[in-house]
């Protein structure tokens, strides 16, 4: 007579199908668990995106200029701190590759007075990252990691270029007031950085970033006088969430605990909002 024990135990039927609880217990198993990091509020980094959201709004009401020198500092923020950030070899010549990119770039946008503003600005990213690959052919260290490093450099060049062209937004009619919407979008929407930190509204953030930019863009339309309230929540929406949404994919870093790193989060995810932006700027207000 068998034993309880010698008798095998049967494998789950795989026709009988599983219940929603199951479905979703086995998916949160699955599921690669963040750093903790991750899931930490950097309160320099929403400081810092504020703080450039503020100095570009205003700078668009000066002028065009104005704007492209607030571009050209966090393109600068952003070589300083980008290498620390991503932890890559040769630092200093990453960054010395990134701040002639912003210099190139800015002068692009300064130089173009006539429509199409931006017609230089391939050609100075062009040349940026020729730099590039000859900061590399420059190395004496064995260029390790050399894939690594030309990604992140031209990644860094390509983030800056989308910052830039932020600057000749006020060119165009009611530029000023959409610039300032954009940029309340983005202000307001690192708000909701915080909320990375609490379990039951993580995944709700992206989504509270949106309203929150939005509404923002709205108002602040609405008080300058600028663009129809359809653009100017669109403005506000893509700005807080392609900022947002930027944070969030650089703050599994190791290095985003310290503040030269955050300076560079701020940055990154404040210069990426540039080039849509000047998109729906262009076919839907202007």
């Amino acid at each position: 007579m068998p034993l309880v024990s010698d008798v095998p135990e049967q494998a789950p039927n795989p026709a009988v199908p599983l219940t929603r609880r199951e479905r979703r217990a086995t998916a949160q198993h699955a599921r690669p668990a963040l750093p903790r990091r991750a899931l930490v509020a950097r309160p320099l980094a929403i400081a810092a995106t504020i703080a450039f959201a503020a100095l570009v709004a205003l700078t668009g009401y000066a002028s065009p200029g104005f704007v492209a020198l607030a571009v050209a500092l966090a393109g600068f923020v952003l070589a300083w701190g980008w290498p620390l950030l991503l932890s890559l070899p040769s630092p200093r010549g990453t960054s010395g590759v990134l701040a002639i990119g912003t210099v190139l770039m800015t002068g692009t946008a300064l130089a173009t007075r006539d429509d199409p503003y931006l017609e230089w600005m391939p050609a100075a990213l062009a040349v940026s990252v020729i730099v590039a690959f000859l900061h590399q052919l420059m190395r004496r260290d064995g260029r390790p990691r050399l894939t690594e490093s030309v990604a992140a450099t031209v990644s860094g060049l390509a983030i800056i270029s989308a910052g830039t062209a932020l600057a000749p937004i006020p060119h165009v009619l009611v530029g000023e007031h959409a610039l300032a919407a954009t940029m309340a979008g983005l202000g307001v929407g690192a708000l909701a950085d915080p909320l990375i930190s609490v379990k039951r509204l993580r995944q709700w953030a992206l989504f509270i970033a949106m309203l929150l930019g939005g509404g923002a863009a709205v108002l602040v339309s609405a008080l300058a006088g600028g663009p129809m309230t359809g653009p100017a929540a669109l403005l506000g929406l893509m700005a807080a969430a392609i900022s947002h949404a930027a944070r969030r994919v650089l703050a599994p870093l190791p290095a985003t605990a310290m503040p030269r790193a955050q300076l560079a989060v701020a940055a990154a995810s404040s210069l990426l909002v540039g080039v849509v932006a000047y998109v729906v700027v262009r076919y839907f207000v202007a």
